[in-house]
């Protein structure tokens, strides 16, 4: 029969190296969804600018069309 040691400290260490892996596990996922999450709110802020600027260019071609109307009414008016 072989004796048998108890050491306190060897088994505080295999419990904290058994947790930290644990641990590291999860914060690797956690980081994971984390840059998942940023990844998906930077595509969406990308197609939102992408629809805003053709709202915009929409926006400023109307206003251009307007002010030349806007110009050659007053230009008929003057004349």
């Amino acid at each position: 029969m072989k004796p048998r040691y108890y050491s306190a400290e060897k088994e505080r260490a295999e419990e904290l190296r058994r947790r930290l892996g644990e641990e590291g596990a999860e914060e690797e996922k956690r980081s994971e969804r984390i840059h998942e999450a940023f990844e998906r709110r930077r595509s969406m802020k990308k197609e939102r600018n992408k629809k805003m600027t053709s709202t915009r260019v929409l926006i400023y071609l109307a206003l251009i069309i307007l002010l030349v109307m806007m110009i050659s009414n007053t230009k008929f008016l003057l004349f």
